[in-house]
């Protein structure tokens, strides 16, 4: 099972008028033994649904390799997301994530992907590009 440590979302105003959409966080991989994440996991995407509305796939999810810890029979790995927002009005809310993954031990079909969701906090972070 994957989990995340913490689901801050931030949003800053861009040069180009644009809303850049940040995550950093970390996976949480309950386990009892530890194993290479990176050779186990087929796929892995971020969505944010704002309380507007408007929603974002992440362009771009990355972890690291690296375990940054093993105990408690949990790994802990980095991670990062961001995407882009084409809105007028940037304001701190609320949304819905969704992280979606699919690790595969076997490649049997029966390993099926899964997602989790959390409402999490959506914070503006003041830019010198406001509109």
């Amino acid at each position: 099972m994957i989990e995340l440590s913490d689901t801050s979302v931030r949003l800053y105003r861009k040069k180009d008028g644009r809303v850049s959409v940040k995550l950093r966080s970390y996976l949480l991989v309950t386990t009892n033994v530890g194993f290479s994440l990176s050779a186990y996991l087929r796929s892995i995407s971020l969505h944010l649904k704002l309380a507007s509305g408007e929603e974002l796939k992440f362009d771009e999810v990355s972890f690291a390799c690296d375990v940054e810890c093993y105990a408690m029979e949990t790994m802990v790995h980095d991670l990062s997301g961001s995407g882009i927002l084409e809105i007028d009005k940037i304001e701190s809310t609320v949304g819905r994530l969704t992280l979606n993954y699919h690790l595969s031990f076997t490649g049997h079909d029966t390993e099926e992907p899964a997602s989790i969701s959390y409402i999490v906090p959506v914070i503006k972070r003041s830019t010198a590009y406001e509109l």
